[in-house]
């Protein structure tokens, strides 16, 4: 669990609301947006009162988990960095990021349906594109990128790469390829 402890909760209220996140992201990806909130609780092994406590609306627990999904996929550009080489870092990252996206589940059906709010949607853009930027710029150093196509677009065209591979049964990762193929240097 990637997801930090906001608003310095107690060590126990920090650890409850992990574990709902988690259990709220497996049973999501299982059951999509109606998904049982007791079942969640259950899984979380907290009271439904520990769960409505932290995460008073449907809505506030869905964005939870959709940030903390971001958080994991930056954690995972930061450890890609640190062990691929700078010329293969930001399309491995861009691969993960739209396998993840295209993930034939509920929840990522959800995502890509827009059932995050404008604010949740926002935060995980801003993070991703973050992420997105120093892995770009090593890109770009080491000949592999071009320094003209901002990381904002790469990102968006992933996303419709995932769409699009979700809705047709396409490849994720060949459709990436043609993209990572236009944005060479000429």
């Amino acid at each position: 669990m990637s997801f930090e402890n906001p608003g310095g909760l107690r060590a126990d209220a920090a650890r409850n609301r992990a574990a709902i996140i988690e259990a709220a992201g497996a049973v999501f990806r299982r059951d999509g947006a109606a998904a049982s909130l007791e079942e969640i609780a259950r899984v979380a092994k907290v009271g439904s009162a520990t769960l409505h406590r932290r995460f008073p609306s449907r809505q506030s627990l869905l964005d939870a988990v959709f940030l903390d999904d971001v958080i994991r996929l930056c954690d995972e550009g930061r450890e890609i960095a640190s062990t691929v080489p700078a010329a293969e870092a930001l399309w491995h990252w861009l691969g993960r990021v739209a396998v993840h996206c295209a993930a034939d589940d509920a929840l990522s059906k959800l995502i890509r349906g827009g059932a995050a709010t404008a604010t949740s949607r926002g935060e995980s853009f801003a993070l991703l594109q973050e992420t997105g930027e120093t892995l770009m710029q090593s890109a770009v150093t080491a000949g592999s990128a071009r320094a003209d196509i901002p990381i904002g677009e790469l990102l968006l065209l992933v996303n419709a790469i995932a769409d699009a591979a979700a809705g047709a049964g396409g490849d994720v990762l060949r459709l990436l390829a043609v993209i990572r193929e236009g944005a060479k240097p000429r």
